[in-house]
């Protein structure tokens, strides 16, 4: 009894100093935490150091073992890792938010009206810029004549890119601003001609003669957008963007506002494919803790929509559009893959029609030679021919695609495609089957910027509106797992960070999202309530939630 009496305190001291005998700088507490891990562990508290996850665990041990500066309580929320979108245009949606917003407008009487508004607060000769018609929202489905515009803007360049940002309806003042008239030639373009007279109508390439008004905005109206951009990407619970199309100086201008601290959203910039850019980065990728450049963004066709999609047979719809529009040659992509594989880059093209799959497929196949772990990619790969499929496996090539972009498009591309090559189309299990990963995003803003939208849409496969009641095309449809999946680790990989990013792991960065339930157990009514609540990036909660 004695010797129990002096040992009781000796252990008592011991097992004082071992109590939060470990430092952190955040402890998140009372959650429920899905790790995404390869054992599919979930937590319900970890500690978080300098960015990164110093242990996960129950809530006691972690209570217990750290002494934290600022403590996370979770409410019993669910934590995910970040949440990363493949595949959106962060500056140009920055940028948009400037411009006339016509999205929704129901007819093209309502976009002169939103534009005439605009105007008319902000009077001047300036552009006038907007984005986000689609005719396919109209009661009259077809695609608008500039004449309306001129009578309004004789002497103010108007420009009115469609919703996909492949099509773009301009006054005659733009025309004649670029040079432009009826004998006007453009490859891998339309400058649509009636009657012998431009209808204002762009389409792909012709649009891009326009570009340099983008190219040339200043430094102030970049940095606003990246801002405006980041604070709605926070908001939806996005840590980290991939941006499909950059140049050498904006990029240049994300490293700078990172350094200053004021950009902390993490992002994967793409090179727009442009002799410029491969001459910047001729020496190889840049490579930071929240800024990546390892990868270039080619066109091989256009969209769906504006039919500029490259297809093997002409539109089901419009024999007049033929096969769609090839954007750039065989031997240009060619020349493009040597580059990327000769510098350490990635290549990822914007292919939606089966024609442009195969094609760029076959360049793929051509460089690469067979199996690599170079991770290339094809980004939407909206329309496959059936026989195509096997190459993205072949030569492991990452499909990148947008879920919504199958229940946006689900109510008119039968037009387009026609049955028989529908059945073939947005079809997100077969080609994450290839090679047991898809890459998931939005594309935004030629859709909503929220990553739980891409959740239902991926899972459900039906609209905000519930239509179609079975879902469309199901057999397709990804399970819940495999678009969770879908939207971090398999990004993650599709991003050469997995080390990283894209699980909660002991080592691993702390970016997480809570969102106020789970989305791999509750009812489909549900998944459209979910909200997300806080975002976290480096173990910083970021934004306004």
């Amino acid at each position: 009894m004695k010797n129990f009496i002096l040992l009781f305190p000796a252990a008592m001291l011991l097992s004082s100093c071992a109590y939060k005998n470990k430092e952190a700088d955040l402890v998140v507490r009372n959650a429920r935490i899905i790790s995404m891990d390869a054992d599919g562990h979930e937590y319900q508290a970890m500690a978080i150091k300098d960015g990164r996850i110093l242990e996960m665990g129950a809530e006691q041990q972690i209570l217990n073992r750290y002494r934290a500066k600022e403590t996370y309580d979770a409410g019993t929320q669910v934590i995910y890792p970040g949440f990363i979108d493949g595949h959106c245009h962060f500056l140009g949606y920055g940028l948009d938010k400037q411009k006339v917003n016509l999205v929704g407008a129901k007819s093209w009487s309502e976009v002169l009206a939103r534009v005439r508004a605009y105007a008319g607060k902000h009077p001047g000769n300036g552009w006038i810029l907007g984005r986000g018609w689609d005719q396919n929202l109209w009661d009259v489905k077809l695609t608008p004549l500039n004449d309306s515009l001129n009578a309004l803007f004789p002497d103010r360049p108007v420009l009115l890119q469609r919703i996909d940002g492949h099509a773009a309806i301009v006054n005659q003042f733009a025309l004649t601003t670029a040079g432009l008239d009826a004998k006007s030639s453009i490859a891998g373009g339309l400058l649509e001609v009636k009657n012998g007279k431009p209808t204002g109508l762009l389409l792909d390439n012709a649009v891009s003669v326009f570009q340099k008004i983008f190219d040339d905005a200043d430094d102030v109206t970049k940095r606003k957008a990246l801002l405006d951009a980041q604070r709605d990407c926070f908001a939806a619970g996005l840590t980290m963007v991939c941006d499909a199309g950059l140049d050498a100086g904006t990029i240049d201008l994300m490293r700078k506002m990172q350094e200053e601290g004021v950009l902390k959203i993490r992002i994967y910039a793409m090179l727009s494919d442009d002799s410029l850019n491969f001459q910047r980065y001729a020496s190889g990728p840049s490579i930071s803790d929240r800024l990546i450049v390892r990868a270039v963004k080619c066109y091989a066709d256009g969209a769906l929509g504006s039919r500029g999609a490259l297809l093997l047979q002409p539109y089901s719809d419009d024999a007049a559009a033929g096969h769609g529009l090839q954007l750039s040659t065989r031997a240009h992509f060619v020349d493009v893959a040597n580059w990327c594989k000769a510098h350490g880059f990635q290549m990822a093209t914007h292919c939606i029609g089966d024609s442009a799959d195969r094609l760029l497929l076959g360049v793929y196949g051509e460089v690469l030679g067979g199996t690599n772990d170079l991770r290339w990619r094809i980004e939407h790969a909206q329309c496959v021919d059936g026989s195509d499929f096997g190459l993205f496996k072949k030569f492991n090539v990452i499909p990148s695609v947008q879920p919504t972009h199958a229940t946006s498009d689900m109510l008119w591309a039968i037009d387009r495609l026609g049955e028989a090559r529908l059945a073939n189309a947005y079809a997100n299990k077969r080609l994450m089957q290839q090679n047991g990963m898809i890459a998931l995003g939005t594309d935004f803003p030629v859709e909503a910027i929220d990553p739980l939208k891409t959740f239902y849409a991926a899972v459900v496969r039906k609209n905000a509106d519930g239509v179609p009641e079975g879902g469309f095309q199901m057999k397709d449809a990804l399970s819940r797992e495999e678009a969770l999946h879908g939207m971090t680790i398999w990004n993650a990989l599709a991003t050469f960070t997995e080390k990283d990013l894209g699980s909660l792991e002991t080592g691993k960065s702390a970016d997480f999202t809570v969102v106020d339930r789970d989305l791999l157990t509750v009812s489909e009514g549900d998944l459209l309530k979910a909200k997300v609540t806080a975002t976290f990036v480096n173990g910083e909660q970021v934004g306004d939630q």
